[in-house]
């Protein structure tokens, strides 16, 4: 038996909420650090202020990846059409990237919500790819039990990694190797999903179910530059021109530059075969 027609407006209801609030989150808590930073300004001087705000963006820039994956949530839900393989590889890039992030944080490299924040982000993913395969908006016992799992695995994942990289912190060490190994992985399983969802796209804007919001790839770009600011905070402490530095960090620059470069042509492409398609119908986000 169906789902009843009012559970299914309530729920889409309290999604849209949802989305909507968190649309506005990421923008005010930018205006505040960014406040806060410019308060230090007179005191600390800019290089300082510049890297304390630098320190406090992954988070931020999270929640805008967030925002978009529940756009895209939203769009699933009302029955509009995505790939759900490359929504598998995308929920396995960012599994990996929990190992990774936690590891950073053990070493002070960045805010312990950088990890956290994605934990709920599996889970939206997650939730995305159980909406696709069941066309429905309540999770059954089974996929809470499954999500759990993930979430506790990548939990373990993480704190293995970190330890791992605690234990042995010399650049070339196994830490550094594991680190480099995930975030390299990482990377090249953005280009598989992003090349998945462009053969969906490329099919389905030529019709109008199209399950790809624009604001998908936006809040992704954002997110995304926000992190680019970060890398270059990064950087600068260990110094531009230090070859070792590069070379202890080349996990994080090369998931950061080619990360940034991929979803780069992921959203210009998006918008090629968007005005190609000669359609101004896009799918209904929350927002």
């Amino acid at each position: 038996m169906g789902m009843p027609l009012h559970s299914i407006i309530r729920r889409h209801t309290m999604l849209a909420l949802f989305a909507h609030t968190l649309g506005y989150s990421y923008w005010i808590l930018l205006a505040i650090l960014l406040a806060g930073g410019l308060v230090q300004v007179p005191d600390q001087g800019f290089s300082e202020a510049f890297h304390w705000i630098a320190f406090y963006l992954p988070p931020i820039a999270l929640l805008a990846v967030i925002s978009g994956q529940i756009d895209l949530l939203y769009a699933i839900s009302r029955g509009q059409q995505i790939n759900i393989q490359a929504r598998m590889y995308d929920f396995i890039h960012w599994f990996m990237l929990v190992a990774l992030n936690i590891g950073i944080w053990m070493f002070g490299g960045v805010t312990i919500w950088w990890f956290l924040l994605q934990l709920p982000l599996l889970a939206i993913i997650a939730w995305q790819i159980g909406i696709a395969f069941h066309r429905h908006l309540r999770l059954s016992y089974p996929e809470w039990v499954a999500g759990v799992g993930a979430g506790c695995f990548a939990l373990l994942l993480g704190i293995g990694t970190a330890a791992i990289r605690y234990a042995d912190s010399s650049t070339f060490g196994w830490g550094w190797i594991l680190e480099t190994i995930t975030a390299t992985v990482a990377t090249l399983i953005v280009l598989r999903w992003i090349l998945l969802d462009i053969s969906t796209i490329r099919t389905t804007l030529q019709g109008s179910n199209t399950g790809y919001p624009r604001a998908f790839f936006l809040k992704g770009v954002f997110g995304n530059s926000l992190i680019l600011v970060f890398w270059f905070h990064v950087m600068l402490e260990g110094g531009i021109s230090n070859q070792l530095w590069w070379l202890k960090n080349i996990g994080l620059t090369f998931n950061v530059l080619v990360g940034n470069a991929l979803y780069l042509a992921y959203w210009l492409l998006y918008e090629y075969y968007r005005s190609k398609s000669g359609k101004s119908k896009q799918p209904v986000t929350p927002d």
